[in-house]
């Protein structure tokens, strides 16, 4: 005997599943986007005329300064945007605890500005410091008008708070504007008729896929400019949706609701899990039966405590690693809670009762996770589960490895 759990997990088009139940609102994903086209409207406008909130001397170097150009007037500023995170790779879950557990839209602010060349490198001419002051002057007044406040908890981005559980990130960049303005140009003349291609989508279709890697920049409070390409982290999530399927995306979003369930605050964090998840389906992939979402999280959670007990390679940045921090107790209990995990669904998996299996679920996965033991089929074929699927590959070298690709700087 063995049970069949998919259904609770996803069935396409079902309101009463897991997958389903982790979905944020529409009235939160609507209003986090319309916070989110404010805050760019504000900027926007204040990128104007950003003379009025730092002068010349504080946004720009002084080898910048010094071009003619700067000198005559202050240089148009027109920052562009582009959505990151888990709103962009579709991962986004619903707070289990909140507080402290807070749903999070992170948008990049791309600003075109000159770069100046030192020692062989290349670097944006506006201080990274002034940039972010200028945005949260900008941001300041629409906040105390909104409610909203403004925090800095990452020295790598700008953080407003919009309300208890939900707030918004903002990673700032630079770019050079030679290179936006050619791009720029090319898309306009791809255009059948002049004037028909808005800059922002001209932008996000043309000139964000096409920048060089190494031609933006990331700011941080403490470091100063630092080469970051934040697409590569999209690009590699995109890459094993498109070799995996879906049901990859869908595991990501399991362990990341079952993590959020087992701890309020967490160092386990969402690119780790999804490191070791597309791991292991480079690793097992064409042993994972697509149809049975159940089955493909007994094996990501039985390869994610092993994975866990060794270091885990960021996935698009080389030499970089994402357990940077952990101390050698809280990797011990990462690598217990998953073991638990993969113990229980074996337990559920193996079963011969619905009932106890929903239970069972519920147990480790919490209240989201539907306890309706009708949704659970009972099947008579024996189960391969009670010999362990992952016990040969435990011994194998490559399975000890978590997943490395190359890569740049910022991860989000």
């Amino acid at each position: 005997m063995a049970i069949n759990a998919h259904r609770a997990f996803y069935r396409e088009g079902a309101d009463d599943t897991y997958l389903s139940a982790l979905n944020i609102d529409e009235e939160d994903r609507l209003a986090l986007r319309a916070v989110r086209d404010e805050i760019r409207e504000t900027l926007r406008q204040g990128f104007r005329d950003w003379e009025d909130y730092l002068g010349g001397q504080e946004m720009f170097e002084h080898a910048a300064l010094a071009k003619v150009e700067f000198a005559a007037a202050p240089p148009p500023l027109r920052p562009k945007f582009k959505m990151q995170g888990s709103w962009s790779y579709d991962t986004l879950n619903r707070t289990t605890h909140e507080p402290p557990q807070e749903i999070d839209l992170d948008d990049g602010v791309f600003l075109p500005v000159s770069f100046l060349s030192q020692n062989g490198e290349a670097h944006p001419a506006v201080i990274s410091g002034a940039y972010f002051a200028a945005v949260e002057a900008m941001l300041a007044p629409i906040c105390e008008k909104r409610g909203w406040t403004l925090s800095d908890p990452k020295p790598s981005c700008v953080r407003v708070e919009v309300r208890d559980g939900a707030h918004v990130d903002l990673a700032l960049y630079a770019i050079p504007d030679d290179d936006f303005a050619v791009l720029i140009e090319k898309a306009e003349a791809s255009v059948a008729f002049a004037g028909a291609l808005d800059e922002q989508i001209a932008f996000t279709r043309d000139v964000y896929p096409r920048l060089p890697s190494d031609h933006i920049m990331l700011a941080h409070r403490d470091e100063g400019w630092k080469p970051s390409d934040p697409r590569k982290l999209e690009e590699w999530f995109k890459a094993a949706i498109a070799l995996h399927g879906y049901q990859l995306r869908r595991v990501c979003r399991y362990l990341k609701a079952w993590r959020d369930h087992h701890w309020g605050v967490c160092r386990l964090s969402s690119i780790t899990l999804m490191a070791c998840t597309v791991a292991a389906f480079d690793q097992l992939g064409s042993t994972i039966d697509q149809t049975r979402d159940d089955k493909a999280l007994l094996m990501a959670a039985e390869q994610l405590a092993m994975r866990l007990n060794h270091r885990v390679y960021n996935p698009v940045v080389a030499g970089q690693f994402l357990d940077d921090g952990w101390s050698t107790e809280m990797r011990r209990e990462f690598i217990t809670e998953a073991q638990e995990l993969a113990a229980g669904l074996r337990v559920v998996l193996n079963g011969t009762r619905a009932a106890d299996a929903s239970a069972k679920l519920c147990e480790l996965f919490g209240d989201y996770l539907p306890d309706d033991a009708d949704l659970l089929v009972v099947e008579s074929a024996p189960s391969i589960l009670t010999t362990g699927m992952l016990g040969d590959f435990e011994k194998s070298e490559e399975a000890q490895r978590s997943v490395r690709l190359g890569g740049d700087s910022r991860v989000g």
